[in-house]
């Protein structure tokens, strides 16, 4: 598909999301628009992780400015804590999907007590002390900024709390890695809190991105500017009307494959996608997207658009109230101070490699940058990759060994 007709795509996409947010219709049973796909595209996080036979805990976490998170626990050795942060869209879910080849398995069989979090507006993280999610716009006033300053740090102090331990071990992918740098860089009180973060296709910079993404990065805030008369505050939530339309699309037809992986996702992610084969595919489209805000969709076109790893931009008049400054400041990464282990692909156009060398430039305390073989191991091949338990997970399982030896 050529990058044009990906663009039209995408319109399509941005029109279907409109609709939803103006109707205000939902898909009020999900499984309805999932009746081809494997049972483990209808489970929940506890179900897949008791069906792959471990012992799962809920708990819920409430963040300093009232969101209500769900945080989910594999048992292991409390001394060995380890903290697992999804992507943009994302949910503890993207951790354990592949079964006994997920990273939370494969964690849990190592003996590690395993954490999963999941970020406020998604699937199981539409709650609020206040606030309702479908009444109140204020519910979907956050970005990545919320994610690293409130989420991260709650579920940080709980699993201390939980584990009776001083530090804990991080593992974040793509969204996951930009809310841990934003942690250290705004509250480095919580540096000392982290023994190792492993970011997996680390976010941070996005000068650099290849293929499609990189014209919505550029447009961004025209399209922003666009969907503003239409309220459009969630996106893609997990009940959505939108969410509905996609899982047909993509689960549903004889094409489906075809039409989701090969001409949309693989152009944005890294070409030579086979690590996702047909069979997975639709239990990855069971589970993703599950849903955020618009406002965090835009903040990441800011950072790629603006070229600086910096606070949402408001607008003059707004950031001069807010910041005290015309344009927002930069997030500064030289507070950063925990261990940071960089894991890439070659073949990824969201996490190039030519923006790892700018973070590495401006971290102060990175230990090791891994670029894993083969060349075409791309962006969703850190989760989703049916090789990723060869390819990556060792070095990932090494280094927390490393870090965990008592």
């Amino acid at each position: 598909m050529s990058e044009r007709k990906m663009l039209s795509f995408f319109r399509i996409c941005l029109v279907l999301a409109i609709i939803s947010a103006v109707t205000s219709q939902t898909v009020r049973n999900i499984t309805a628009t999932l009746t081809k796909v494997p049972v483990e595209g209808l489970m929940n996080f506890t179900e897949l992780v008791q069906k792959y036979g471990y012992e799962v805990e809920e708990h819920d976490v409430i963040t300093s400015d009232g969101y209500i998170l769900k945080l989910f626990n594999i048992p292991g050795d409390k001394t060995r804590p380890v903290l697992l942060l999804p992507g943009i869209f994302g949910t503890a879910d993207d951790y354990v999907i592949r079964g006994n080849t997920s990273l939370a398995i494969i964690l849990a069989a190592s003996g590690y007590d395993v954490w999963a979090i999941n970020v406020r507006g998604t699937r199981y993280t539409r709650k609020h002390m206040t606030l309702n999610p479908d009444d109140d716009f204020a519910f979907w006033d956050y970005s990545i900024h919320e994610f690293g300053y409130y989420d991260l740090p709650a579920n940080i102090d709980y699993v201390l709390n939980a584990t009776g331990q001083s530090k804990v071990n991080i593992v974040g992918f793509s969204q996951g890695t930009t809310m841990t740098l934003i942690l250290g860089a705004t509250r480095p009180e919580y540096n000392e809190k982290v023994n190792v973060f492993i970011a997996l296709a680390p976010v941070c910079h996005l000068q650099n991105t290849r293929g499609p993404i990189t014209s919505l990065i550029t447009f961004g805030n025209v399209i922003d500017k666009a969907v503003m008369p239409f309220d459009l505050y969630e996106i893609s939530g997990y009940s959505s009307l939108t969410k509905g339309i996609m899982n047909m699309l993509c689960t549903q037809l004889p094409i489906s494959y075809e039409l989701c992986m090969g001409a949309v996702l693989a152009p944005l992610i890294g070409t030579k996608s086979d690590e996702m084969d047909p069979d997975f595919f639709p239990i990855i489209m069971a589970h993703f997207p599950s849903g955020t805000s618009w406002k965090n969709l835009v903040h990441f076109a800011q950072i790629g658009s603006r070229r600086s790893f910096s606070n949402y931009d408001y607008g003059t008049t707004k950031n001069l109230y807010k910041y005290k400054a015309f344009t927002p400041p930069n997030y500064d990464l030289r507070k950063v101070t925990f261990d940071t282990i960089l894991v890439s692909g070659k073949n990824d156009r969201i996490s190039t490699l030519k923006d790892m060398e700018l973070l590495k430039q401006n971290l102060v305390n990175v230990k090791d940058h891994m670029i894993l073989e083969p060349d075409y191991f791309n962006h969703l091949d850190h989760l989703w990759g049916r090789n990723s338990y060869a390819i990556s997970y060792p070095y990932v399982l090494e280094t927390l060994k490393r870090y965990n030896s008592h």
